[in-house]
């Protein structure tokens, strides 16, 4: 199944934010699976059309520290979100954000991603239900206890996974995040947490792990797996992944997979930092067809979220994934 919501989304543009993630990558993909013809005139056996599901302070409870979540009930939340989207530099300038373009104060961007970080927990009851979800969107793994960046206010897994445990849904989960940069959020996180295991394969150079940040910050957490990947090793990217999935199911068990499918490791990406890892179109192909087929032979449901991508033909990363797996599991 496929949970879409045309409202589960950010809405750069209003807010006078020019991130060049765009809603194209969503509304794209909807439109190829509409036509595909396999998919055509049986959107019931595999959308779900939208749904009224929010996050409220006491699932970010479960995550962040109180003062953190209440700051986006309140009049901080614009310093929030300037912060998590990078939106002033050091000096005051602004970056990649121009106020004057604005339709809305950045305050007001707090129900939807509120709306937004909720589709993964409804995503992924659904994938509990029926073995496998993709929502169109999530993917914020650069979310923290007490802040966020890298274009990640809250991390919607983190939130997704501690509500499921608390309505006693599920006990263990896996997370296989592919994009590009490290799932640094996450693995800080879940750190310790026998309950959770991580396994992040990204660049190995690159944000966060640049080093503009202090040894002391919690980015540097290590993920129970990491593959980074340097570039020019993109030849090796299948191997090590099979590898280390390989790695987790022989050391834990799980009760359902969350993936981060990012589309930022393709060559094409058209966000500057993610240019130190540069997957074909046919590897990526090969990485999302491998991890689907690797998580349905060993039994666990699946809830996959799209994570990064950038510019204006990401969708096609989507589109590649969900036209081969949708038609296998319709028959």
């Amino acid at each position: 199944m496929i949970l879409y919501d045309k409202t589960a989304l950010l809405d750069f543009p209003r807010f006078g934010i020019q991130i060049p993630a765009l809603d194209s990558r969503k509304t794209r993909t909807m439109e190829a699976l509409h036509s595909h013809p396999e998919l055509s005139g049986r959107e019931p056996e595999w959308l779900i059309d939208g749904f009224d599901d929010t996050t409220t302070l006491d699932d970010l409870l479960r995550v962040n520290s109180f003062d953190y979540a209440q700051g986006f009930f309140d009049k901080r939340a614009q310093e929030r979100f300037k912060t998590a989207f990078e939106l002033v530099n050091p000096d005051g300038s602004f970056n990649r954000w121009n106020p004057d373009e604005a339709q809305s104060p950045l305050g007001e961007m707090t129900p939807l991603l509120m709306k937004m970080m909720a589709g993964t927990r409804k995503a992924g009851e659904i994938a509990l239900e029926r073995g496998f979800c993709h929502y169109m969107g999530g993917g914020t793994h650069h979310g923290h206890k007490d802040f966020g960046h890298g274009f990640c206010p809250l991390n919607d897994a983190a939130l997704a996974i501690r509500r499921l445990q608390f309505d006693g849904a599920l006990n263990k989960v896996w997370i296989i995040d592919m994009d590009a940069h490290k799932g640094d959020g996450t693995a800080a996180l879940f750190s310790g947490d026998n309950s959770v295991k991580t396994l992040s394969i990204h660049m190995a150079r690159g944000w966060p792990l640049d080093g503009s940040l202090p040894p002391s910050h919690p980015s540097w957490t290590p993920s129970d797996i990491d593959i980074p990947i340097d570039s020019g090793e993109e030849h090796q990217y299948l191997e090590r992944l099979n590898s280390g999935m390989n790695d987790l199911k022989e050391n834990s068990t799980a009760d359902l997979a969350i993936v981060l499918a990012g589309a930022d490791p393709w060559e094409h990406d058209a966000l500057p930092s993610t240019s130190l890892l540069m997957l074909t179109l046919e590897q990526i192909r090969e990485r999302d067809r491998m991890t689907y087929l690797f998580l349905e032979e060993a039994g666990l449901p699946s809830l996959w979220l799209t994570a990064g991508g950038y510019g204006e033909n990401s969708w096609k990363i989507h589109t590649e994934f969900l036209s081969w797996v949708l038609p296998r599991r319709l028959g």
